[in-house]
């Protein structure tokens, strides 16, 4: 009884292992299921994301390219240009692009113009197109990109990307076009090594099939209906992910699809269902047999046990024994799934092998079991392997072996181990082996040396820590830099290697930088292991495993020291002006702050020369820095040994004069050094003659700080420029009164901008012939709270000087194109406003800009704007002036100059550039009548004009004799009190209502 009693309970805690086994072989089975369509949703969604950046990037680059040719050439199609000079600019731009079957530029009418190919297809009209009357019925339609069709000229399945093309009224003249191959994509898409029944496609948002790979021709273009995606689409999900049948090869499929954001497509892939769980149902089968086999043979066990239980013990015995052979063979097989496992006879037979052997090998089972090794694998490898089984039967102990083998995949490198069966006598009867694959050993082998050499060779310095902060290793130029090697670091607290000059909580910062999970960066200092100190900039940062602990921290050094030696050099030579050899402005006001300190008494001299920038414009900028040169050793041998002279920037000069007390000895240095400057200089051949103007001041009597002395000097100097060349001034404390005013005057002109104390008023310019008003020029005014208006001429050249031309002129701009579209909008005529450009504004890279963007702001045509650009401004720099002018006319824009006969134009410039008007200066006008040079220059300018076929506009007419004298000249246009004062804008309308009587 005790015997059957533990026997039945062997037989319940058997069935209760198998029960487990079972339980866990199942929910093994279903989560690997879900592994499997996991991972090919995740690698789905990663190859959508690519085929969506690519798909974007082609787009995006083929409209930089339609933009830059609406951008050049829309005016050009709206003129009827050629077609040999669009047509290579198209073909070009078909060249960049590979997926583009053509570029093509199209009429108002849908006709072809402009080819790529340089041929055109006459018959084809595309009129019709949505695309086409998309962009012809909304002109900011921007870029319009069609669906699916079939090219009209070539047949081929495309899509089409194309804008607008306009006149400069803004009048519709067409569309550029480019047509891009679907059979593009789709052998992109061929390249992504899917499998044969996988598919990637890209549809419209109402899924009409755009391209498809494999390639299925008769749906192009076609719908498909009842697709789940529409359903994500619905809810706001751009991406998703589900199982169907696909309506196109009735296939069941893993969808995954992402929609594209700024177009209205989007990108599927899809996996065959059989393919992406092949995998897990071959794993599934394994484990079904696995578990049929241990069922029949727990069953096969019990029977023989319940039905033998009371048979002789001898019988019991040998059936023990077979049972035991049998589980040796059994064990051996099943310990080495899922990998290659065999059972092989000692002549090399296989006796038995598993379901991952035969996939490996490439053959099925049948053609395995009962062949011999040098059947299956080369004569090198029997070789090989026969060497192998031979010593493991020798051994008669298992033994393991690096074996590479040529499989069809390719070359793979085993591990294999064999063990020895033995039969009940002891010998060794069958040899049973299993493999694993160990390619993956060798990737991460081959990524682990790649990482180490580059550790070992980065010019970087690396120093890795554990997680207690001791030092684990550290690179080549970590040794270099400290002079340590690894072996006696190794294992210590890096605080060795930290100078003692660093702050006192520099280690707690970084450790709570580190706390905080964020890197420490910063500049340290190094102690060498010579001792010495080196400045390093540190990126100090911690590695942590998944759950977020700190595993090691790692310091990437840079050695800073040539840096810091470079900043020093600078240092030195910042004090020393590169030009003269004299102090400069930071030297020279320290030896100031010393004198005045130490309190010595004197004077300082601000001394700025007249002619250098003539220099430069006549005999370049190295000729004016020999002037510097000679000028300052000139200024060096009029002082005395213990003067100071120094170099404060440009062309301006300090000096020091010690020990005078007196104004007038001063002012008789002073006037001795300017006269030593107004000697005659040799330059290249010609005399030059320098003058200068000086600014004195006297320490301590007019300030004991050094900021003081300078800006007293610097308004002495201002003083003494304004009142005459080679003169000097004393300072005089009501000199900084007039200063504080004009800075004043300058913080309320800064602050007029945003309290909208500017404003416009407009002086109509009238047509000679019919005395009509045809245009206004746009005159900036400034309404001050207190003191009311304020001339032009006392704050445009403080806007200028200060730079504060640059917004206002902005402004301006803006201000009145807004001003010429309302009036257009309130339905007065269209006439065009002139605006003043400032020569700032043309120093400035923006100024085409800012143009376009006060046009496009506005919605005024260009053509109802004109610039007034003065006659010195554009003679400055004249190569440069034409290609910014002829940006300017690209615009659309009229251009005029202004002040004309003031400043030095070259007739040959002059017909270069893009003029439409020239507005004679009022100058020349005021004693037009009673002068007769005066009125030989104008009738000289307007001959001039005529000649070149610019119009000619007087201003500044005042008197009926004046305009009776440009009539009789025919001068086209006048501006002038005569006809009217610059009115404000409210007032225009009645201006323009009294008509030709009210002038």
């Amino acid at each position: 009884m005790p015997l059957r009693r533990s026997t039945y309970l062997l037989a319940t805690l058997v069935g209760l292992l198998w029960l487990g086994l079972v339980v866990w072989i199942s929910m093994d089975v279903l989560q690997s299921r879900e592994m499997a369509m996991d991972a090919a949703r995740r690698q789905g969604e990663a190859l959508a994301r690519v085929l969506e950046s690519s798909l974007q990037g082609s787009i995006q680059k083929v409209d930089l390219r339609l933009q830059e040719f609406v951008r050049r050439h829309q005016y050009a199609v709206a003129a009827g240009r050629p077609r040999e000079e669009l047509e290579p600019e198209l073909n070009r731009s078909l060249g960049m692009f590979p997926e583009a079957l053509s570029f093509r530029v199209a009429d108002t009418q849908g006709r072809y113009i402009y080819d790529a190919s340089g041929v055109l297809a006459s018959n084809v009209n595309i009129a019709d197109r949505d695309y086409f009357r998309l962009l012809q019925d909304q002109p900011g339609a921007g870029l319009v990109v069609s669906g699916p069709m079939q090219s009209r000229v070539t047949g081929d399945w495309v899509l089409v990307a194309a804008r607008r093309l306009q006149d400069e009224g803004g009048a519709f003249q067409g569309v550029v076009l480019a047509s891009l191959r679907v059979k593009y994509f789709e052998s992109l898409f061929g390249t992504l090594n899917l499998g044969p029944r996988d598919t990637i496609a890209l549809w419209t948002r109402d899924m009409r099939l755009m391209a498809r790979w494999p390639h299925l021709e008769a749906r192009m273009g076609q719908p498909v209906a009842n697709s789940p995606t529409q359903d994500f689409l619905q809810r706001g999900e751009t991406s998703g992910s589900f199982i169907r049948t696909g309506e196109l090869d009735g296939m069941d499929r893993l969808f995954v699809f992402r929609a594209l954001p700024e177009h209205d497509f989007l990108v599927t892939v899809g996996y065959a269902i059989d393919d992406v769980l092949a995998s897990w149902r071959h794993r599934a089968l394994i484990y079904a047999c696995l578990g049929l086999v241990l069922t029949v043979a727990l069953a096969f066990t019990v029977l023989v046990w319940h039905r033998r239980f009371s048979a002789a013990t001898a019988l019991a015995q040998r059936m023990s024994r077979a049972a035991e052979e049998k589980n040796r063979e059994s064990l051996a097989l099943l310990d080495a799934i899922p990998d290659p496992a065999w059972l092989l006879d000692t002549q090399g037979t296989y006796l038995s092998v598993n379901e991952a052997f035969c996939r490996y090998a490439g053959r099925p089972m049948e053609e395995v079991i009962g062949h011999r090794v040098e059947d299956l694998f080369s004569e090198e490898e029997t070789r090989r392997m026969t060497e192998g089984r031979l010593r493991v039967i020798e051994a008669r102990s298992p033994l393991r072996e690096e074996v590479w083998l040529d499989l069809p995949r390719g070359r793979v490198p085993f591990e294999f181990l064999r063990a020895p069966v033995f039969d009940a006598a002891g010998q060794v009867r069958a040899l049973a082996g299993v493999a694993w694959d160990i390619s993956s050993r060798y990737e991460a082998e081959e990524r682990r040396r790649l990482i180490t050499h580059v550790f070992d060779h980065s010019i970087e310095a690396i120093l890795i820590l554990d997680a207690t902060g001791h030092i684990v290793t550290f690179n080549n130029a970590f040794a270099e830099l400290s002079g340590y090697t690894v072996e006696e670091s190794a294992g210590q607290q890096p605080d060795f290697l930290a100078s003692p000059c660093n702050e006192p909580d520099f280690r707690a910062q970084i450790r709570a930088t580190l706390d905080r999970g964020e890197n420490w960066l910063g500049e340290a200092i190094a102690r060498r292991k010579d001792g010495s100190d080196c400045p390093v900039w540190c990126n100090i940062g911690a590695i942590v495993n998944e759950q977020g602990a700190i595993v090691n921290k790692v310091a990437f050094v840079t050695d800073l020291s040539e840096k810091k030696a470079a900043q020093a050099q600078i240092e030195t030579l910042s004090n020393v002006d590169q030009l003269t050899t004299l102090p400069n402005r930071q030297w020279f006001s320290r030896i100031l702050g010393e004198w005045l300190q130490e309190g010595c008494q004197g004077a300082l001299v601000l001394l700025d020369l007249d002619q250098l920038s003539r220099v430069n414009d006549a005999f370049g900028h190295a000729a004016g820095d020999e002037l510097l040169r000679r000028v300052g050793e000139r200024l060096r041998k009029g002082l005395r040994p213990h003067d100071i002279l120094g170099r404060l920037g440009g062309d301006q000069f300090g000096i020091l004069i010690d020990g005078r007390d007196d104004s007038r000895s001063v002012a008789t240095v002073v006037r001795h050094l300017l006269d030593i400057l107004a000697h005659p200089i040799q330059m290249q051949g010609s005399d030059v003659v320098t003058t200068a103007c000086a600014g004195i001041t006297l320490f301590p009597q007019d300030g004991n700080d050094v900021a003081l002395l300078l800006r007293n000097v610097d308004t002495a100097m201002h003083h003494a420029k304004n009142s005459n060349l080679n003169s000097y001034h004393f300072f005089a404390p009501e000199m900084n009164q007039r200063v504080v005013e004009r800075l004043r005057l300058e913080s309320e002109l800064r602050l007029a901008l945003q309290l909208d104390q500017l404003e416009l008023h407009y002086q109509p310019q009238v047509e000679i012939g019919s005395g009509q008003i045809n245009g206004f020029e746009a005159l900036l005014r400034w309404n001050h709270p207190e003191l009311g208006m304020v001339s032009p001429a006392d704050f445009i050249p403080l806007a200028e000087e200060t730079r504060l031309i640059l917004p206002i002129g902005a402004w301006v701009l803006k201000e009145a194109c807004r001003q010429n579209r309302q009036w257009q909008d309130q339905g007065l005529p269209p006439m065009v406003v002139a605006v003043n450009l400032s020569a700032l504004q043309f120093q400035e890279n923006d100024l085409v800009a800012m143009v376009s963007a006060a046009l496009m702001t506005s919605g005024l045509a260009p053509r109802w704007l004109e610039l007034e650009i003065t006659e010195s401004v554009i003679m400055q720099e004249p190569e440069r002036m034409v290609g910014i002018l002829e940006e300017l006319k690209c615009l659309g824009v009229r251009l005029s100059i202004d002040d004309f006969g003031t400043g030095y134009s070259s007739l040959s410039y002059l017909k270069r550039f893009p003029i439409d008007k020239i507005k004679i200066d009022r100058s020349f006008i005021r004693d037009v009548v009673s002068s007769q040079g005066d009125a030989a220059i104008v009738r000289m300018v307007i001959a001039m004009a005529g000649e070149l076929e610019r119009k000619v506009i007087a201003e500044g007419v005042e008197t009926n004799e004046q305009l009776d004298f440009l009539r009789l000249h025919q001068c086209h246009e006048f501006q002038g009190f005569l006809c009217s004062r610059p009115v404000p804008a409210l007032q225009v309308p009645e201006l323009l209502a009294a008509g030709a009587e009210a002038i």
